[in-house]
């Protein structure tokens, strides 16, 4: 399948723009409804693209611009966190994030996911703790869905088209990133064996402006990040 791409065509200033301009985009065409998303098995999360409940455990490793080794471990929770969306309990899935570099944990953040109806995985904020030497320094970047944003983040939209535009985070005054599907149809090698029909997402941060690139491959999740001057890669789930 050939690869259809968007690269080059929009530069980040004018996705940021435009994206600030149409307000939060839900997956799909067109702006979010304004009854918002339905729930009704949130953490049956099969979206083709990011299929969280699949695995227990995902391990991505590679290397920063300044050649640390660098891992990510995200493993599922034994639990959920309740969410009111629309004056209903929503279940969301927690998924604890531990990231470290070299030996040393640095981060460690549970983060909340649930899968609505039409097949768009939202995410629902994160508790995040920042650690040096072993101690929690900070907890900067947190957020919640309900008290910190009345804006349901989009981790995956259902069907990704390209360059459809949604954000993974909404949270004026702590985070706001905005999303492009950028590249359809590629072709990957994940541990030795080639993947058709991955994607790749451009993910732009504010207020930092730091522009990151995932490639996601089906029934995997992401396999491969970018983020500025550094490289991460799948290495494994089980």
């Amino acid at each position: 399948m050939p690869i259809t791409t968007l690269r080059g065509a929009v530069t980040a200033a004018a996705l940021t723009a435009a994206t600030l301009a149409g307000g939060v985009l839900a997956a799909g065409s067109g702006a979010q409804a304004p009854s918002g998303p339905t729930f009704s098995n949130p953490g049956k999360i099969d979206n083709l693209y990011l299929p969280l409940t699949k695995f227990e455990r995902c391990v991505l490793r590679g290397v920063a611009e300044d050649g640390t080794r660098e891992r990510s471990v995200k493993t599922l929770q034994p639990y959920t966190k309740a969410f009111d969306v629309g004056g209903k309990q929503v279940n969301a899935i927690v998924i604890r994030d531990n990231a470290f570099e070299g030996d040393a944990l640095v981060e460690s953040t549970l983060d909340y996911f649930g899968q609505a109806d039409d097949g768009t995985v939202h995410y629902f904020g994160e508790d995040v703790r920042n650690i040096k030497r072993g101690k929690v320094v900070d907890t900067k970047g947190t957020w919640l869905y309900g008290r910190d944003t009345d804006r349901l983040g989009v981790a995956m939209p259902a069907k990704p088209q390209l360059g459809q535009q949604f954000r993974f985070e909404d949270v004026p005054g702590i985070t706001v990133e905005s999303d492009r599907v950028e590249e359809l149809g590629l072709r990957a090698k994940v541990q030795g064996r080639i993947v058709t029909d991955a994607i790749r997402i451009q993910e732009f941060v504010q207020p930092e402006g730091d522009v990151e690139y995932k490639t996601y491959a089906p029934g995997l999740g992401v396999i491969d990040e970018y983020p500025p001057g550094g490289h991460v890669s799948f290495a494994g789930c089980r």
